[in-house]
């Protein structure tokens, strides 16, 4: 069972194209993230999606969530709990959509917060271009919390050394293959970095949240070194 999760304005546009990109079916939900303000407008285009997906199945479910926008913090807490009471293991064949797109911008914000604190429970991530109006799916940083040393060394090595091997990592921070060979596979499971085969030897890459996260590492260092 596949649900929704998307801030709604006035407009319907980015709902829909969501749906008809990756479908709607019997038992499906949608969760519409509203403030608690009413209006009259966003009233229309609740009902505008109801109307829609009543044509295609009357058991999908659409919710209209009210979201006080005044605590950020708490924001994010609720939809870190809408996001996971939607997937396993809470729902063992649950598949969580979250759109990154319309509505107001507090909601937006910390929505997009929240996805990022539960990647792993999210399946799939869109967004609603207002430049060329395509919806897009995007890739979410996974952000570790916490890495030893070598790790560390492997993954600055690898942002310095791109397309490189497990085997010329070792080599130039000093350590033995089946160490850098047992990290780099605690990063792969993190998805920071990315090894694929090549030939007898491993390639490694970095991810785009290896890179988030050595990019959060050097604005850390630099505000120590600052104080």
């Amino acid at each position: 069972m596949k649900t929704y999760i998307s801030p709604l304005g006035f407009e319907t546009t980015h709902i829909i194209s969501l749906i008809v990109a990756h479908g709607i079916e019997k038992g499906d939900r949608i969760i519409l993230l509203r403030p608690t303000a009413s209006d009259s407008r966003a009233d229309r285009a609740v009902d505008d999606i109801i109307d829609l997906t009543a044509k295609v199945d009357r058991t999908i479910t659409v919710d209209v969530a009210k979201i006080d926008h005044h605590d950020f913090g708490a924001m994010i807490l609720r939809f870190m709990d809408l996001i996971s009471s939607a997937a396993p293991p809470a729902a063992p064949t649950g598949k969580v959509i979250v759109n990154l797109s319309g509505g107001p911008r507090e909601i937006l914000i910390a929505l997009t917060a929240a996805s990022m604190a539960l990647p792993d429970s999210i399946y799939k991530t869109t967004n609603w271009s207002d430049i060329d109006r395509e919806l897009s799916t995007i890739e979410l940083p996974h952000i570790a919390r916490t890495l030893d040393r070598v790790a560390w060394q492997i993954l600055d090595d690898v942002l310095k050394h791109e397309h490189t091997t497990l085997t010329a990592v070792a080599g130039r921070i000093g350590a033995s293959e089946s160490t850098i060979s047992r990290q780099s596979a605690k990063l792969a499971g993190l998805r920071v970095v990315e090894i694929t085969p090549a030939g007898r030897k491993k390639q490694i890459a970095l991810t785009l949240s290896g890179r988030v996260l050595l990019k959060c590492a050097t604005f850390l260092t630099d505000a120590r070194s600052n104080d």
